[in-house]
């Protein structure tokens, strides 16, 4: 079992700083701030007398639509217990004794690999270059390891490298023996196109990860997906815990994905919501307010008189929970994340930090 630590633990907050749940305003987790789709609310109430059956133990009905969706076979499509358990299902099935990652990053790749014995390297960003991928520089490196981890726009740092660089990356993993792992689960919220699962059949060593829960707001259901080539996913699927998708989740994902009405709601939404967000930070304080590209935007402290874990603190004491990024390699205690939410828990968490660092 994981022992990482992420956002969105309203469990503990509630003990930490004795809170009451409904009070929380969360912007520790980055999910979509509208919420669950109304259709899945309703399928899922009206569908609760199904839990007596057994679910689909292939999830056929949501990999059609998914195929249909992004254009690929049903049977390049494994369903996930949410994202994250993909990724172990591949660590332990490429047993890779070398893996690279970013770092910062997503601490699961690491401990997904570290979980079946393998070395984890890293590829520093470096906060003097904004945290952009010197693609180059990542290329030489990957003639050094099995497996590479790409998180794209990567986490914490919401940064973006294109289409072109990441099949760069990939052509050079064919040519080194290395195995990619894109991880494009925040790409849902983007304004541009630099999905790489169309080249799933071109490439035998791409795998690219996607999450339903964050956009959709659904992560109590864990719901993700992996698209590669159909040998690799025959391999996974006989690799994998039987019914891993529970009947509510199957159900949730197919009514989600169909709801263009929500889809292009939530794209507006965020578009807008992010742009005001980020103006509002830079005008807090004289700190570094990195621009976002998805639903969640990275601040640098260290300019100020206080520490990620004391400002983390001094909110949740008002009900507000951001994201202190100590656990992230490279960040310690000058940074944090705050995810997009609405327009009125926007501004409220604006006043509470003028309060608290000026402005």
């Amino acid at each position: 079992m994981s022992q990482e630590k992420h956002g969105g633990n309203l469990n503990q907050a509630v003990k930490e700083y004795g809170l009451e749940q409904e009070e929380i305003i969360d912007f520790s987790a980055n999910i979509n701030f509208l919420g669950p789709p109304s259709k899945v609310m309703e399928a899922i109430k009206d569908n609760l007398d199904q839990i007596v059956n057994y679910p689909d133990p292939n999830c056929i009905e949501l990999k059609n639509g998914l195929a249909e969706q992004l254009g690929v076979k049903q049977e390049e499509i494994i369903i996930g217990n949410g994202a994250v358990e993909l990724i172990y299902l591949l660590a332990k099935e490429l047993q890779a004794q070398r893996a690279l990652v970013l770092a910062p990053t997503f601490s699961e790749y690491g401990a997904a690999v570290k979980s079946v014995g393998a070395n984890v390297e890293e590829f520093k960003l470096r906060k003097d270059d904004q945290f952009e991928i010197d693609v180059e520089r990542l290329i030489t490196r990957l003639a050094e390891v099995d497996l590479f981890f790409l998180c794209n726009p990567n986490n914490p740092t919401g940064k973006l490298i294109t289409r072109a660089e990441i099949v760069e990356i990939i052509k050079a993993g064919q040519r080194y023996d290395t195995f990619i792992m894109v991880d494009e689960a925040f790409v849902d919220f983007l304004e541009e196109e630099v999905t790489v699962i169309d080249l799933v059949d071109q490439y035998d060593n791409l795998f690219v990860l996607r999450s339903l829960t964050k956009f959709f707001a659904i992560p109590g259901l864990r719901l993700g997906y992996g698209v590669s080539n159909s040998n690799l996913l025959e391999e996974l699927e006989w690799g994998k815990a039987p019914w891993n998708c529970n009947f509510l989740a199957q159900l949730a994902g197919q009514i989600a994905i169909d709801d263009q009405e929500y889809i292009t709601r939530t794209k507006e939404a965020i578009k807008r919501e992010k742009e005001f967000l980020y103006r509002k930070l830079k005008g807090v304080a004289d700190w570094k307010v990195y621009y976002p590209t998805a639903n969640y935007i990275l601040i640098d402290l260290s300019s100020l008189f206080i520490t990620a874990t004391e400002l983390k603190d001094v909110l949740a004491r008002r009900g507000i929970l951001i994201r202190n990024c100590n656990t992230y390699t490279g960040l310690g205690e000058d940074f944090i994340r705050v995810a997009v939410k609405s327009r009125d828990e926007n501004q409220i968490l604006i006043a509470n930090l003028i309060e608290i660092i000026g402005g």
